[in-house]
């Protein structure tokens, strides 16, 4: 199994859960023409816009529509850096069902397929987090470009996962990559 999970395209930086800009736009299809060339065959996305408007676009590409999970959606950067005895009751239930998902999405992993998550930057780092067994205090370190690309897959000979691809956004022309707020 290989498991791709990308952060959302570029995000109007308005209100509490906010659309994907024109250039977003133009990201995802850049992105979508990049995952056109891989064998998806499941596809997840968070309930949040900005994902669900970049999984739309993509979707319209591979041909496969994307699933809506709510323990994809977005953790604050701060969720990172604290002891998980300071994670009040809404972030430890976040936490427990995107874990929860994890496994059962990986339950089966010498299975020969991709899955695709399109989710946020601090999600992601979880998912690595998780998959890799690292310890979440060091991934604040781990920056996530918008529409950048990671890669995980299952190496049955170690029985683990192992890193393939961290935030590569090489699909996205340079003039389109970064913005003032990436970094």
């Amino acid at each position: 199994m290989e498991i791709i999970f990308i952060r959302h395209t570029e995000k109007d930086s308005i209100g509490e859960d906010p659309t994907i800009t024109k250039r977003g736009i133009k990201q995802a299809e850049y992105l979508s023409k990049r995952l056109k060339k891989e064998d998806i065959r499941a596809f997840y996305c968070s309930d949040m816009i900005r994902a669900k408007q970049t999984a739309n676009i993509v979707s319209k590409n591979i041909g496969i529509k994307p699933q809506i999970e709510k323990a994809l959606n977005e953790f604050t950067s701060e969720f990172l850096i604290k002891s998980k005895d300071k994670w009040n009751k809404e972030e430890k239930g976040h936490y427990i069902r995107l874990i929860s998902f994890l496994k059962r999405l990986t339950n089966s992993p010498n299975e020969n397929k991709v899955v695709l998550i399109i989710a946020h930057g601090v999600t992601n780092r979880i998912i690595l987090s998780y998959l890799l067994e690292l310890g979440l205090k060091n991934l604040i370190r781990f920056r996530q470009s918008e529409a950048g690309l990671n890669s995980v897959y299952w190496a049955e000979k170690f029985k683990n996962w192992r890193l393939k691809i961290w935030n590569d956004n090489n699909h996205i022309p340079i003039k389109l990559r970064y913005n003032n707020s990436n970094y």
